[in-house]
């Protein structure tokens, strides 16, 4: 008896994936050295989960004119320019990794720098770009809840 369930469903499941993967493309991400210096049609800030003063953001995407990138990045802020950065978020942007998107075609779509405990996959769906964000994991539990500092060094500060 499981055996007529469990057929139907492993194949049920492998056509869905099947079919979710041809309707999108996986474009893979090219490293650049620096991100141009220009006017773009949207800056999207992402923010870290805990948004925290001293939390460095996770990263910034640069859409170019007509680019079509969109993330799924859960808190995320369309900025007009990022000039207006201290000291301190400005030393953690130098240190991003700087990558840039293009589609299947080789036009350029915009460009992303991202902290380097973050990954990314770009997927392509007809004109649509979308840049996934994967969360690193020990981050993960915290979104929401404030930072979970089970397991790390340090104390308790305060009279507690």
């Amino acid at each position: 008896m499981k055996n007529y369930i469990k057929k139907p469903v492993t194949i049920l499941s492998a056509l869905i994936l099947a079919g979710c993967s041809m309707s999108y493309k996986i474009i893979r991400d090219e490293p650049v050295k620096n991100i141009p210096d220009k006017s773009y049609e949207t800056i999207i800030r992402l923010n870290t989960p805990d948004s925290e003063p001293l939390e460095p953001e996770a990263g910034y995407v640069y859409v170019e004119p007509g680019g079509k990138v969109k993330t799924d990045f859960a808190r995320e802020e369309v900025v007009q320019h990022i000039d207006m950065l201290n000291k301190y978020k400005l030393f953690n942007k130098n240190n991003m990794g700087k990558f840039i998107i293009k589609d299947s075609k080789g036009k350029v779509r915009g460009y992303y720098e991202i902290l380097p405990e973050y990954r990314t996959i770009i997927w392509e769906n007809g004109d649509d770009i979308l840049l996934q964000i994967i969360i690193p994991y020990n981050m993960m539990n915290s979104i929401g809840n404030g930072r979970d500092n089970s397991g790390k060094s340090g104390g308790h500060h305060g009279g507690r």
